[in-house]
């Protein structure tokens, strides 16, 4: 039997672990590359010194008195990972998490090419570090570069998002759609980091599920009927997308091919018009539809 001393440790050790606990955050922030994560962090922590490169992982922090608790202060963690997406498990593991965890997935909206294997990737390490932990990290999706996915033709965008509200659905994670440019989705951005930083989780007050607007899907608020799909598994809402729009793996593993027929029929005039064209074509990675969908558009 434990003597009072004793307790009395273990009740003074456990009341400074929670109070720890409960004023700790942590926030891990992968993604796309150069999808922006930089630009909204040093927005988030008003860092006025221009955005650079993160080339592994990044940590910064912010603190923020809480008033009711007198002196205390509520201290967030932020890791930044830049590195490629095939070292993220190592990384992942051996980052520290102290209170409530918040893992951060930043899309590039303008690379429609990425999106899935961006979104597969990240999830399926977070589920595989944390699968035996006693509680997961709350997953937000950040679509960024809304101001050119906006231009984007709308039948793509309505293909898009449909893919992205439904894996948000599966995998019970927040989503918002985001832009530097525009003050007033930055603002937004801003806002959501700072109450998952300090406050209390997402904010829900806003909803929006118009493809032709910005997203911002609070967890767990979206359904199948609004998403306009029958209910799905992540391996249906997969194939769906892909057979749409090929990953760019299958894309680049046809360039040779192309390359070698440029080089068949050699002629001056026409191979100078079709190697600008090819050129712009490898370079259009927000284009590349699958020809079977383009031609449903048609019809």
């Amino acid at each position: 039997m434990l003597s009072i001393p004793e307790i009395a440790t273990q009740i003074i050790d456990k009341t400074h672990t929670n109070a720890n606990d409960n004023n700790s955050r942590t926030i891990f922030l992968v993604g796309s590359k150069s999808g922006g994560k930089t630009t909204l962090l040093y927005a988030f922590l008003e860092k006025n010194d221009p955005p650079r490169e993160t080339l592994v992982v990044e940590y910064s922090f912010g603190r923020k008195s809480n008033q009711k608790q007198g002196i205390d202060k509520t201290l967030c963690h932020i890791w930044e990972y830049g590195g490629k997406l095939e070292t993220l498990n190592n990384v992942l593991q051996a980052t520290p998490i102290r209170g409530k965890f918040f893992f951060c997935v930043m899309v590039d909206l303008s690379k429609i090419k990425n999106i899935w294997e961006t979104l597969e990737t990240c999830t399926q390490v977070m589920n595989d570090v944390y699968s035996t932990a006693e509680s997961s990290p709350e997953l937000i999706i950040i679509c960024g570069k809304y101001d050119l996915f906006k231009n984007f033709d709308s039948e793509i965008k309505k293909m898009i998002c449909t893919t992205i509200r439904s894996f948000a659905l599966l995998k019970h994670a927040h989503l918002l759609f985001y832009s530097s440019k525009e003050p007033q989705l930055l603002r937004r951005a801003k806002d959501m980091l700072f109450n998952i930083a300090f406050g209390n989780c997402v904010p829900i007050k806003e909803k929006n599920t118009n493809y032709t607007k910005p997203l911002f899907i609070p967890k767990d608020s979206d359904t199948w009927e609004s998403i306009g799909v029958a209910p799905s598994t992540i391996e249906q809402v997969k194939i769906r997308h892909i057979t749409r729009i090929a990953p760019s793996s299958v894309t680049s593993a046809s360039l040779p091919a192309v390359a070698a027929q440029m080089l068949a029929h050699p002629e001056a005039a026409v191979d100078a018009l079709l190697a600008l064209k090819y050129s712009e074509l490898k370079n259009m990675e927000s284009l590349d539809i699958n020809s079977d969908y383009l031609s449903t558009l048609n019809k």
